[in-house]
């Protein structure tokens, strides 16, 4: 007998066929309105286009929606600028920069999809991505958990989990990207009516697609959430978001290498001192 066990299939956590519902929806809404996140990123990716010293001549989006427009400001020396359509797997190569936004949150096989963004990077290339991070929408999973716990007797699924920071940075070094940095953006919104906070998460196609998520239709949930989240009548609702960002670069031999362990010119303890002595000069 062999000591491997058979594992079953894998787990689908997010519906596809729902899920492409959601974006042309989402695709429909665009056309009429910009998101607010998208304008909150795109901000932040012409900042942190602008303080990398490179110029950038082939580009790749990959992702549901076709942001180019937006961002070809921010890459004037882009001949090229390509993308992809969040059903095609990564593919082709020889891109200076591939960019994702807002995507990588919703994917069900998220290392192999990393490893084949970083196969299309020349060396030397910039990986470049920003996703919903797992503080956001804190309140509002609090209220659902508590109102289907009440209803149902235990939560049901209904918000797509969301990546921490720490575990976009192991993603980075999974995918083989080197010099990987992680941070993120956290703010507050606060909402006035409950059909806005649903409008900004259709907005982007970010509701609930979870395979395992219940279908029945709840009439009272709207009013449900609305009194949770509300702190007093008139009171807007504050809801946190988090946008998670990911910089990784393609390796090449240019590029600092961090030092061997023992190799420091310093012990850690002449550091100290040092650092200690100074303080008292």
């Amino acid at each position: 007998m062999s000591g491997s066990q058979d594992k079953g299939p894998p787990v689908t956590l997010f519906d596809e066929t729902t899920q492409s519902l959601r974006v042309a929806r989402a695709r429909r809404r665009q056309a009429k309105v910009t998101p607010f996140l998208l304008d909150r990123v795109i901000d932040d990716l012409s900042d942190r286009v602008q303080d990398v010293n490179r110029t950038f001549t082939r580009a790749c989006l990959i992702g549901p929606f076709d942001w180019r427009e937006q961002i070809t400001a921010y890459l004037p020396a882009a001949k090229q600028f390509e993308t992809f359509d969040h059903l095609e797997a990564p593919g082709g190569k020889d891109y200076d920069l591939v960019i994702s936004l807002l995507h990588i949150q919703s994917l069900n096989t998220v290392g192999g999809w990393m490893q084949a963004a970083r196969a299309m990077l020349v060396p030397d290339g910039l990986f470049l991505a920003c996703l919903i991070g797992g503080t956001s929408l804190a309140e509002l999973r609090h209220a659902l958990y508590a109102i289907d716990t009440e209803a149902r007797g235990a939560p049901t699924p209904r918000i797509h989990p969301m990546i921490e920071v720490r575990a976009a940075a192991q993603l980075l070094g999974h995918a083989g990207l080197a010099i990987p940095v992680t941070d993120s953006d956290r703010f507050t919104v606060h909402y006035r009516k409950i059909e806005t906070l649903a409008g900004d998460l259709r907005d982007l196609g970010l509701t609930n697609a979870l395979t395992d998520r219940d279908k029945r239709i709840s009439p009272r949930l709207r009013g449900d959430i609305e009194t949770a989240l509300r702190p007093a009548k008139g009171e807007p609702m504050a809801v946190s978001w988090e946008i998670v960002w990911m910089t990784g670069w393609a390796p090449h031999e240019s590029q600092q290498k961090p030092l061997k362990p023992g190799s420091a010119k310093m012990g850690l303890n002449d550091a100290l001192k040092s650092i200690r002595d100074g303080q008292k000069s």
